[in-house]
């Protein structure tokens, strides 16, 4: 497939994944092993190890991008290619056309197209399918980013951001009380001025749902990570918590 036909083509999937159009198919990202293997001097195979009830085909495209690490400039598209081999739950990716100048590591994500299954596809599973896992202050996760296409309804969600704007509160708070000099002021956006800690002691649902609205528009820079919901929803307010425009 032309590398122009290859990016409009996931594009075009982003685009429908996000406004929840009724299609058969979801993009979803997974971690790459640390199994890799050179074919020649331009491709490279990768490996994923699928967990139970999932399964990639034969011959499937996928593409190839990093993580963010270190900087930004490390979560950028890495190649593309397709499933060459599967064998028990391990399937083996080729990945050419890497033009970022980076070379491929564990842990950089495989997106692929993956069957739809009949969950609430709200906020939570659309971040999921970056393999982003949301965690509170004491590192435990909101989420399952696997389980989370199995099993998830509207009240699970509803559930779950009532959980983490009670974390962003609790975590606010805490700092106000214990380490003041941390409440730094807003230099840009709508709470210009603010102190960043006061603005989440009051942050409301709405305030959460733009932040991870912000997040599933912009995935690059969280997609295969683990993150503290309060820790990244203050650097997103620091910034001037930069909304979508719908």
């Amino acid at each position: 497939m032309p590398r122009i036909l290859l990016l409009c083509f996931f594009s075009a999937v982003v685009s429908f994944a996000n406004a929840q159009s009724d299609t058969s198919k979801w993009l979803r990202g997974f971690p790459i092993t640390d199994y890799m293997v050179d074919l020649n001097d331009s491709t490279k195979l990768v490996q994923l190890q699928m967990p139970d009830g999932l399964r990639a085909e034969d011959k499937q495209l996928g593409i190839l991008y990093g993580i963010y690490r270190t900087s930004r400039d490390q979560a950028v598209e890495k190649g593309y290619g397709r499933c060459q081999l599967i064998k028990g739950d391990y399937y083996y990716f080729s990945i050419g056309h890497n033009k970022s100048g980076l070379p491929i590591e564990s842990g950089d994500l495989l997106y692929i197209m993956m069957n739809k299954t009949p969950v609430y596809y709200g906020r939570i599973p659309k971040i999921a399918g970056h393999f982003i896992r949301l965690l509170n202050v004491y590192d435990e996760a909101f989420y399952d980013r696997y389980n989370v296409f199995n099993d998830w309804s509207t009240a699970s969600e509803q559930k779950t951001l009532d959980s983490m704007l009670a974390d962003i509160h609790f975590t606010a708070d805490y700092f106000i009380k214990n380490e003041p000099a941390m409440n730094t002021p807003i230099k840009s956006g709508d709470d210009k001025g603010k102190k960043v800690l006061d603005v989440m002691v009051k942050t409301t649902t709405t305030d959460l749902g733009d932040f991870l609205d912000y997040i599933i528009a912009r995935p690059r820079n969280y997609a295969g990570r683990e993150w503290k919901v309060s820790e990244v929803f203050a650097t997103w307010l620091s910034e001037g918590a930069p909304k979508v425009i719908k």
